[in-house]
């Protein structure tokens, strides 16, 4: 029997379906090769869907844009926010060992060669800076909240007495690390070795500053 409803949520859960996957595939692009170089076409295709389907799910591809940055940017805090949070019982490490495990991963030649897969403000921020106030409001939370968690990492060593203090986000080291990945991938082709040097300075930079 032919049931409308059915049929109708049927509907609705792959359109749904389609938009996470648009916003997944054109994330991916984004980070790799920046807004500016891709297009409705290439987004649409990686999604598997037609171009002209595109304003079904978004307005404009700013608005595109900016989902994916609204998504990309929270799951780049998220990734910073879950050593401090983490209840598995590495806190016992302390928070300078938990801080410089995590910056190796992110000031990592895997990263810097996988920006499709990696983190969001790193990728983006130069195309943020070029983009409309909306954009670069999500990354101004972000990058705050990001921040915000490396000095967390940090109070993990403080006396409990002191934990409350000195809770000033800590953006001299998540510019460390996103300036070190960004000037890495700038040379990366170029010069692999002053790639690698670049990430490997930061690292220890930021390695020195922990245990001080």
């Amino acid at each position: 029997m032919f049931r409308p409803e059915a049929s109708m949520r049927v509907s609705r859960e792959q359109v749904t379906a389609n938009r996470e996957n648009i916003i997944v595939s054109a994330g991916q692009q984004f980070r790799k090769r920046g807004f500016d170089d891709v297009t409705i076409s290439d987004v649409m295709k990686a999604a598997g869907l037609t171009h002209g389907g595109f304003y079904g799910y978004f307005g404009s591809k700013d608005a595109l844009e900016a989902a994916i940055c609204e998504r990309g940017v929270a799951d780049s805090v998220a990734a910073v926010e879950a050593p401090a949070v983490d209840d598995s019982g590495d806190k016992e490490a302390g928070g300078g060992a938990l801080l410089q495990r995590f910056v190796q991963e992110y000031v990592s030649a895997e990263h810097r060669d996988t920006p499709e897969y990696g983190c969001t403000v790193g990728a983006l921020a130069r195309d943020a800076g070029r983009s409309p106030v909306e954009i670069q409001r999500i990354f101004a939370s972000g990058i705050t909240g990001m921040a915000e968690s490396l000095a967390r990492l940090r109070r993990l060593d403080a006396p409990d007495s002191e934990n409350g203090n000195g809770s000033a986000p800590d953006f001299a080291t998540l510019s460390t690390m996103i300036g070190a990945l960004t000037l890495a991938r700038a040379v990366a082709d170029a010069d692999p070795a002053l790639s690698d040097t670049i990430l490997e300075t930061a690292r220890e930079h930021i390695a020195s500053s922990t245990s001080a």
